[in-house]
């Protein structure tokens, strides 16, 4: 059995744990390391077995116990290799121990144990940030967070996997008519912000051959979007007919899932 978990979304803070047999990894460290304790606890979880972090982008709500996570079990944290070349100052002040620092290439798979995992450039406001399509068992799972835009590539990704955490972070009347000031409103609905409700439901009505059959709208704003009104947007406008999940704004949910054929892999 696969198993996976959204150990918290939004932003208050971020990470998803994905677990095979006695193998599991973590992408995004939003939470102190005790708070990943308890969720992964919550989801029925074993935060030891972890092989190891990626992180999709430097925002603190994504990466914030990065550092304490390295130091305290010694694991790596595998990031874009720009972000390392460039010192970029959101990682140098993670404090991630220099020989625990892993690299990727987007669009060049790498192995975590048996997770095959695959990063791909995102439109975000954090350099070089970034998606990831993982294969594991037989079933492959995307994470598709944090970018103002999909493309080709994204769409790609999502329509190859059997489970899709997808963002939906903002209802845009709610966003237009709401008390951030212009300019941070300009730049959640920008080409380098986030993706709103009705994005999220284009890209699921673009994917069609059953895939994928289980979807989790994460990332969901606490000021700008509510999961009801998701909910109501689905029945209206969703063609796409797999299984949904809203996820609310810092709750742990899990799944599993059986393996499959070991073509489906990344």
């Amino acid at each position: 059995m696969i198993r996976y978990a959204v150990l918290g979304s939004g932003s208050s803070g971020n990470s998803y744990m994905m677990e095979f047999a006695d193998d599991a990894i973590l992408f995004d460290v939003g939470f102190s390391y005790r708070q990943l304790e308890l969720r992964s606890l919550q989801a029925g979880m074993d935060l030891a077995s972890v092989r190891g972090v990626c992180i999709t982008h430097l925002h603190p709500d994504h990466c914030r116990g990065a550092g304490v996570f390295a130091r305290k079990t010694g694991k790596p944290v595998f990031v874009h290799r720009e972000v390392v070349g460039m010192q970029v100052p959101e990682l140098v002040r993670l404090g991630i121990p220099e020989d625990q620092i892993e690299v990727f290439d987007p669009l060049v798979p790498f192995r975590m144990g048996p997770f095959s995992i695959t990063a791909f450039p995102t439109s975000h406001d954090s350099p070089s940030s970034v998606g990831f399509h993982v294969g594991i068992g037989g079933r492959c799972f995307t994470l598709l967070t944090d970018t103002g835009r999909f493309d080709d590539t994204m769409h790609g990704f999502a329509r190859s996997s059997d489970v899709l955490f997808l963002e939906s972070n903002y209802d845009e009347p709610m966003l237009v008519n709401g008390p951030y000031p212009f300019l941070l409103k300009r730049r959640i609905r920008g080409e380098s912000g986030h993706l709103s409700n009705s994005d999220a439901l284009e890209l699921l009505n673009g994917c069609t051959d059953g895939k994928p059959s289980r979807v989790y709208f994460c990332h969901l704003s606490k000021t700008n979007n509510r999961p009801d009104l998701i909910e109501a947007l689905c029945e209206q406008a969703l063609i796409w007919t797999g299984t949904r999940c809203i996820c609310h704004h810092g709750e742990v949910y899990s799944g599993s899932i059986d393996p499959g054929s070991i073509h489906n892999e990344a």
